[in-house]
């Protein structure tokens, strides 16, 4: 069972449906930007397959708002958790500093600055690691867990392998 902060709108979301949670860094990264525009072309495919969709980030609602809206997602779930309960609650940890120097993040990193954005990354989430889960009755039906900020998930294909 997954220990969510009692006020988490996640509760609710996930309580009946199957629900992709989408942890994100922070909207200055171009992975998480590359996740939301990811999300964002199969949003339909997530709903049509059963699932629910909630982004859970770091920073204010106002400042989800432009990001949400930019890759179609204002009408997705957004939770904000500047206090990282949610983050701690699914057991997601820090990458290590040999990950942010890593050659392989930083060129992806640059790919994803070409096709996303150049952003400056929040200091306090620059090595929170993100993570994707589908949740159903605050049980984990499936996850992906980063092991890179650089690592690309199959949103769809997580929500597949436990909705059929």
């Amino acid at each position: 069972m997954i220990d969510l902060p009692s006020d988490s709108p996640l509760r609710a979301f996930a309580a009946d449906t199957p629900a992709l949670v989408v942890f994100l860094r922070s909207f200055g990264c171009t992975f998480c930007r590359e996740a939301m525009a990811d999300v964002g072309k199969i949003k339909e495919e997530i709903r049509a397959a059963g699932a629910g969709i909630a982004l859970v980030h770091g920073g204010t609602p106002e400042a989800a708002t432009p990001w949400l809206a930019k890759y179609g997602l204002s009408d997705v779930t957004a939770i904000s958790d500047p206090e990282l309960a949610h983050y701690r609650a699914f057991g997601l940890g820090r990458t290590g500093v040999t990950s942010l120097v890593d050659p392989t993040v930083w060129t992806r990193g640059a790919a994803c600055a070409i096709s996303h954005g150049f952003g400056v990354q929040a200091p306090a989430m620059m090595r929170q690691l993100p993570g994707v889960f589908v949740v159903q009755n605050g049980e984990i039906r499936s996850e992906f867990r980063h092991r890179s900020p650089a690592d690309r998930p199959d949103y769809l294909a997580l929500v597949h392998s436990t909705i059929r």
